[in-house]
């Protein structure tokens, strides 16, 4: 009898590719996202609300402002650092941001998923401190609703830094136009 014998190369290739479906399948399952592993996020939000300072701006697609913010929060977006499971935002923080501070709300009519392997839920509205201490951390909520939820990804120093840019000239052109 004349068989072959599966080579240790073999055998460590299916290792491989059984150890790598069953981590992709936790994944799954742990955030509901079987494309977690994939960094990208392309959803174009049906408004974004921008607070600043005292002073509240919305901008729609077709805007030049829409368009820079939108572009960089996504690229923003993509490239996540990490994840704290347990930050909320209070209400008074919210209404403090809303009335005084520099904020950035992005609204969809559907909700629209970051891919993370994180438990990052779908949201309707993406929230984005731009100064105070969730800004310090470079926090992004989201939410289903009018408030976020808990959970939080932090957005990398050159995205957050980057989006705060667009979201300031895109005050400075709103202000400038009225």
């Amino acid at each position: 009898m004349s068989g072959k014998r599966p080579s240790a190369l073999n055998a460590l290739v299916i290792l491989l590719l059984v150890a790598g479906l069953f981590i992709w399948w936790v994944n799954t399952l742990t955030n509901g996202d079987p494309l977690w592993f994939v960094r990208s996020f392309s959803a174009q939000a049906d408004w974004i609300t921008i607070y600043w300072d005292g002073q509240m701006a919305t901008t729609f697609p077709g805007d030049p402002e829409y368009t820079a913010v939108m572009e960089t929060f996504a690229s923003a977006a993509e490239r996540w650092t990490g994840y704290e499971g347990s930050v909320g935002m209070s209400d008074e923080s919210l209404a403090l941001l809303r009335a005084e501070g520099r904020f950035l709300e992005l609204h969809y009519n559907e909700p629209v998923l970051i891919h993370t392997r994180h438990l990052f839920p779908e949201a309707r509205v993406f929230f984005v401190p731009l100064a105070g201490t969730h800004a310090n951390y470079r926090r992004l909520f989201s939410g289903l609703a009018d408030a976020p939820r808990i959970g939080v990804l932090n957005l990398s120093e050159e995205g957050f830094a980057a989006l705060i840019d667009a979201v300031e000239q895109a005050v400075e052109h709103t202000s400038s136009s009225d």
